[in-house]
């Protein structure tokens, strides 16, 4: 590779890394390339006639997808998506013993003769109209690896252009590790929204009132149930963004155990304050130090959950019902899909028809705004861990 190739590479690494942008809120560790910026960039390096990265198995609007080009419309690839690719003979002709393995480069001159392209209908209803006329495509990723789907990046040019060559060839072959890198950055990304608005989810969807504090009691967050409980139960009120109970002796038992837990105590904390000066029934809490956060941030950060009764020693059915607001067949369902157990297993066991464990979890997905039985058994563990929405 000569000395001009080299620097010019060189600067397509550069400025490739450059167009990544990240989010606005840097605490959130989270990554968001700039695809767009990254096509761009290849289009620099190479005489092209545009630039696509594309996830084929995916729909445009999964989120685990990239549908990005430059030098043609987004329309372009929403097309082929929902159309074009299955009359790709290009993509037809590489697959045709197999699908290509991660690494591929793909020149479309070698795989269909002139002919049959210029006959085709992916050709006059799809290329033609934006003046494509031959492809290099690179296999980013081979989808094999679960979670992360196939993904290929193509550089196309006019029938008029002149075929790629070995210099064009090595260059979209460096590009190719950028962008697996990219990728799986991408992919974990989006993973761990997902995970995080389980998370959220989860917490929110606790039937218990479970409130964050600090040291001192300052909410630090709180779930659905708890700012209801918050805004109406007169045993509890927020008075600058502290918790306060209604009886003064109830916020010294309070600010004892969290003394208790700041000062190294790692058993949670069981507070029964009886009934207040109003008439309100005996409280219930748990008070403890949350071990799904690193060491540094669960020093002043402490787990209280409000209960309406004991439900310490309860087994799992009870306790999906208690904070989640199921019915006993729900909880049932729900542990039993969480487990791994078939319909057919869980029927079973209830004595009922496979039918009706259908209805009951498509009840199940309703109540709790979901759609996939893995999101239902990551809420069940999540529910029944005391640090759900911590993890």
């Amino acid at each position: 590779m000569d000395a001009a190739f080299h620097e010019k590479n060189t600067r397509g690494y550069h400025s490739a890394i450059a167009g990544m942008k990240m989010p606005a809120e840097p605490t959130s560790g989270r990554f968001s390339p700039d695809f767009q910026s990254v096509l761009t960039d290849i289009a620099r390096l190479i005489e092209v006639r545009a630039v696509s990265l594309y996830t084929p198995h995916l729909a445009p609007h999964d989120p685990r997808a990239v549908w990005a080009a430059t030098g043609m419309p987004q329309d372009a690839l929403n097309e082929y998506a929902a159309y074009y690719g299955t009359l790709d003979i290009w993509a037809q002709a590489a697959s045709r013993d197999a699908p290509p393995p991660r690494g591929s480069l793909i020149d479309t001159d070698e795989l269909v003769r002139v002919h049959d392209l210029r006959s085709s209908e992916f050709y006059n209803d799809y290329l033609k109209p934006y003046e494509i006329g031959r492809s290099l495509t690179c296999i980013v990723d081979d989808g094999r690896l679960p979670g992360f789907p196939r993904v290929r990046l193509s550089i196309m040019r006019a029938e008029t252009q002149p075929r790629f060559d070995a210099q064009d060839k090595a260059v979209l072959g460096a590009m190719q590790q950028l962008f697996r890198t990219v990728m799986r950055l991408h992919q974990n990304s989006v993973a761990a929204g997902e995970q995080s608005q389980l998370e959220v989810l989860a917490f929110d969807r606790l039937k218990e009132p479970i409130f964050l504090l600090d040291a001192d009691a300052s909410v630090l967050a709180s779930n659905e149930t708890a700012r209801r409980i918050a805004q109406s139960d007169p045993r509890f009120q927020l008075l600058r963004g502290r918790l306060v109970f209604a009886a003064a002796g109830h916020n010294a038992e309070l600010r004892a155990a969290l003394a208790a837990l700041e000062a190294g105590r790692e058993a949670p904390i069981f507070l029964r304050p009886g009934g207040d000066a109003a008439g309100g029934s005996p409280l219930t809490l748990i008070l403890s130090r949350p071990s799904g956060l690193a060491a540094r941030q669960a020093q002043d950060c402490f787990a209280l959950q409000v209960l309406d009764a004991d439900v310490t020693g309860a087994d799992d059915k009870e306790l999906l019902m208690a904070r989640l607001g199921l019915t006993d067949a729900e909880s049932v369902v729900a542990l039993g899909i969480a487990r791994g157990l078939s319909h057919e297993d869980i029927a079973r066991s209830r004595q009922t028809k496979v039918s009706t464990v259908r209805t009951i979890l498509q009840r199940l997905y309703d109540k709790l705004g979901i759609n996939k039985s893995t999101e239902l058994s990551r809420i069940v563990y999540q529910t029944l861990s005391h640090d759900i929405f911590l993890r």
